[in-house]
């Protein structure tokens, strides 16, 4: 027999919902349950999170952090879990341990699944601009691309001939857009 829930309304009957090994999300007041991550996702996940964390280890201003809780708003309750985020050491250190970060990390970075819709991911990326994040990539396996949206500047669209950068957000981060999708 499956078990009811009923959408958690606050952050503490969020935090109780049952430890059966989903993941989920809110999205303003909506209980979002995760499907696990195929290999493609998972992949193409590990292959940004590894440069990014060499360069976050070199400048030493931040982590890297994979599937990553961030408490976007109370009321409607929007808890996100970006693919992968960047976040800077001194909310790092400014966080408890047990509790979320609040708003949004630095950089999120998203990886299309076939069952993500673009309504959901265009919701996702105003959420994670409109709560702190300086940045937001999507990148796209079946298509190869990178989408960059930054607060107050036009989309950037990379394909696998060009190389996505860190601009002011991490300065000195290039990887070429090829070796994210080459597996």
């Amino acid at each position: 027999m499956a078990t009811v829930i009923s959408a958690p309304a606050t952050l503490e009957e969020f935090a109780r919902l049952p430890k059966d090994g989903a993941c989920h999300e809110m999205n303003a007041g909506e209980l979002l349950t995760l499907r696990p991550p195929r290999s493609l996702h998972a992949l193409v996940a590990l292959a940004v999170l590894e440069p990014l964390q060499q360069h976050m280890k070199k400048q030493g201003t931040g982590r890297v952090l994979p599937e990553t809780g961030y408490l976007l708003s109370r009321d409607p309750l929007t808890i996100r879990q970006p693919d992968i985020s960047v976040i800077s050491r001194e909310r790092i250190h400014a966080t408890d341990p047990d509790s979320y970060f609040e708003g949004a990390p630095e950089l999120a970075v998203e990886v299309v699944s076939p069952s993500d819709s673009a309504e959901d991911l265009d919701i996702k990326t105003k959420q994670y601009l409109q709560n702190g994040a300086q940045q937001v990539w999507i990148l796209y396996p079946k298509t190869q691309t990178v989408h960059v949206f930054s607060r107050g500047a036009a989309t950037i669209i990379l394909d696998q001939d060009q190389t996505l950068e860190g601009g002011d957000l991490l300065p000195g981060f290039t990887v070429p857009v090829a070796s994210l999708f080459a597996l």
